[in-house]
C-alpha cells in the first residue's frame, strides 16, 4: 500500500481535529503493529511484511538496518503528531500543552516477543503536570506506567490497573 504515510498523516489530522473540537479527549492510535502485514514501499522494502522483517534473520546486520528504519518511520509519524498539536492555540497554550502522548514499540526485542525492558516516550504538558524535557531510565511495567499517568495527570484515582503493582517516580510533577 503505498498511500499509508498519505493516510498516517491524514489520521493524525483527524486525531488532532477531535482532540481540538473536544470531539474526544481520549485515543489510542496505531499506525502498525508489528504482527503487521504491511509492506512498505515507501521505505524501499517489499520483500516481505513488517511482521517478516522481525524473524527473518532479525540478528544481522542488515536486518537491524530495516528494523531501524521502520522504527524511525513510526517516530517521525509521532513527530509529525506532535508537531500538529503544538501548532493548534488553546487560548495561551497549545494543544500539545494539555495533552499527554505515550508512543510505544510493541516489543522490547521483537524476534523473542521480549516485553521487558520496553521504551516509552512520554510526551506533552497535560497542564504542566508532566515533567518534560528529560529522559528517565524507570523499572516498571506498562500497567505502572498508565496507573501514574492515569492518577497523577488524570486525577482519577485508580487503585489498581492490570500489571500494576507500584507507582513510577520522576514523571510527573
Amino acid at each position: 500500500m503505498r498511500d499509508y504515510p498519505r493516510i498516517a498523516k491524514l489520521q493524525s489530522d483527524l486525531l488532532v481535529h477531535a482532540l481540538a473540537t473536544r470531539q474526544t479527549r481520549v485515543a489510542s492510535y496505531m499506525l502498525t503493529k508489528c504482527q503487521s502485514l504491511v509492506r512498505m514501499p515507501w521505505l524501499g522494502y517489499t520483500a516481505l511484511r513488517h511482521h517478516d522483517y522481525t524473524h527473518t534473520n532479525a540478528e544481522s546486520p542488515e536486518a537491524q538496518r530495516i528494523l531501524r528504519d521502520i522504527c524511525r518511520w513510526h517516530v517521525e509519524e509521532f513527530a509529525y503528531l506532535l508537531a500538529r498539536l503544538k501548532s493548534v492555540q488553546e487560548g495561551n497554550r497549545t494543544l500539545l500543552d494539555n495533552t499527554c502522548l505515550v508512543y510505544l514499540h510493541e516489543h522490547a526485542e521483537a524476534n523473542p516477543h521480549k516485553c521487558n525492558g520496553m521504551t516509552a516516550i512520554v510526551a506533552g504538558h497535560a497542564n504542566d503536570r508532566l515533567l518534560t524535557n528529560r529522559y528517565t531510565k524507570t523499572a516498571g511495567t506498562m500497567g505502572d506506567l498508565y496507573l501514574t499517568l492515569a492518577n497523577e495527570l488524570l486525577q482519577v484515582k485508580l487503585d489498581t490497573l492490570p500489571g500494576a503493582s507500584k507507582r513510577l517516580e520522576g514523571l510527573t510533577a
